[in-house]
Order: structure tokens, then C-alpha cells, then sequence
């Protein structure tokens, strides 16, 4: 009687994340109709808003397109947004009364986001349980192996980017003071779980990020970049390559496993 009440769990599980996907939309579809305009109008020395407006059109999807690239302005900003700091400074003092129609649905999506990823688990972890639980052959048993070495290196990392962020990101953050988008990412994201690692994820990436890129899009920040000490880079960027690496490992291993009939 278990596991049919477990099933019934699951499925409605998907089902509320599939609910707050839409209801995130339907907010986003209002807002792209009714507030888009008194949105792009805050935006006076931006360009990137504009060029937005010519890309995505005026039409339904370019609409909500055009708001959610708003939305990622008010939040946590992408590799593109960086080019155009005058349109995140613009987004710090974006009204609240607009700000709303832009966060509501960002944090319907990141429950749902977060909701659909542990039903992964669950069922990545069931699934392995009952591949062991049969009769296996030798590749069949190496193949399951390197799945659960794969999901345990992805807890792993998850648990050093947790202590990271909470632990370790003053200090981080303490060698890059000069950069602007790291300054504005801790006032705009906050100290909360999503926020830390938020700004954890964004000192990774301009880590990673050449010089000329960042002459262009955060200068303030070459100086600190050079001078970053070794043990702190560590902390950093191996926890997200652990945690890259594992993903993609577990999804080449079971989809080529079942594509050349081994999970059969």
C-alpha cells in the first residue's frame, strides 16, 4: 500500500510545480501587458533595454520576453546584462511598485525550479535502487556505481558551496571591494540562501572571465582579479566545477545507458 500512495505523492508533486509554472507566467503575461511600459520607461541611460525592444518585438512572447529581462536586472544579473552596468545601476532604484510585478515571478519559478530538481533526485535515486535491487551485469553494476559517484561528488559540492557562502564569502568578497557588481549584489540579493549563492556563483563566473570582457563591462574589478590569492580561488571554482561536472556525468551515463540498452 506504500508505494502506490508514494506515486500519488510524485504526481502531484509535478503537478504543483507545473502550477506554479503557470501561474509565474500568468503574472508575467499580465505584467507584460499592463506594466511593460511604465517599465522600459525607468530605463532612461540604458541601452540594453532598448535594443531588447527591437529584438523581441511587441509581440506576446517578446513582450514577456522583454519583462523577464527586466526582472533579471532587479536580480540575479546574466554574463550578457554585465556589458551595460548603466542598466542593472538603473534597475538598484527600480520603483517598488514595478519591482513587484518582476520578483513575484521569479520566486514562483525558483520554488518550482527547485521543486522539479529534488523529484529528479527522488527519482534518480529510486530508479538506481531498483537497478540494484535486480540482477546486474558487470557493466550494468560499473555504470550504476559511477551514478551514485556521481550524485554523492554533486552533494559533496553542494555542501562546500553552502559553507562557502556562509562562512567564507565576506572574506571572498573582501578582495574584490572595488568591483561594482559585486557590491551591488550584495545589497540587492541579500544574506539569505539563494542570495549567497547568487553572489557566490557571480564570483565564480568573472573568475573565469577574460580580460577583455571585463574592461568593458566591470574594470573596477581587474586589480582585485590579479591579485585574488590562490586558497580563495579554490574555494570557489572547485566546488562549481565539482558540481558541473557531476551533472553532466550523471546525465551522460544514464542516457547513454539506456540508449545502448544497459538499464534494459
Amino acid at each position: 500500500m506504500i508505494a502506490p500512495h508514494l506515486d500519488f505523492i510524485y504526481l502531484l508533486s509535478w503537478g504543483s510545480v507545473l502550477l506554479l509554472i503557470f501561474l509565474s507566467e500568468a503574472v508575467v503575461l499580465f505584467a507584460a501587458y499592463f506594466r511593460l511600459d511604465q517599465m522600459e520607461g525607468h530605463f532612461v541611460a540604458s541601452h540594453l533595454v532598448g535594443i531588447n525592444r527591437k529584438i523581441f518585438g511587441n509581440g506576446l512572447l517578446g513582450r514577456m520576453k522583454r519583462v523577464r529581462q527586466i526582472g533579471a536586472l532587479t536580480g540575479r544579473i546574466t554574463y550578457f546584462q554585465m556589458l551595460d552596468p548603466y542598466a542593472v545601476m538603473e534597475a538598484e532604484v527600480f520603483p517598488e511598485h514595478l519591482k513587484k510585478w518582476v520578483k513575484i515571478p521569479r520566486f514562483l519559478i525558483r520554488i518550482a525550479l527547485t521543486g522539479g530538481c529534488l523529484l529528479l533526485l527522488w527519482f534518480g535515486l529510486e530508479r538506481i535502487g531498483e537497478k540494484v535491487s535486480e540482477p546486474v551485469s558487470d557493466l550494468k553494476l560499473l555504470c550504476l556505481a559511477a551514478l551514485i559517484a556521481c550524485v554523492v561528488t554533486a552533494l559533496i559540492a553542494l555542501l562546500v558551496r553552502t559553507y562557502v557562502s556562509f562562512f567564507k564569502l565576506a572574506e571572498i568578497e573582501s578582495f574584490l571591494r572595488e568591483s561594482y557588481f559585486v557590491a551591488r549584489n550584495r545589497r540587492v540579493l541579500g544574506d539569505s540562501i539563494y542570495g549567497r549563492s547568487s553572489r557566490l556563483s557571480h564570483i565564480s563566473l568573472i573568475l573565469l572571465l577574460d580580460h577583455d570582457f571585463l574592461s568593458g563591462s566591470d574594470p573596477d574589478a581587474i586589480n582585485g582579479i590579479a591579485r585574488f590569492p590562490l586558497p580563495a580561488r579554490r574555494w570557489v571554482i572547485i566546488p562549481a566545477r565539482m558540481l558541473g561536472y557531476s551533472f553532466l556525468g550523471y546525465c551522460v551515463i544514464y542516457l547513454g545507458g539506456t540508449l545502448f540498452g544497459v538499464f534494459a
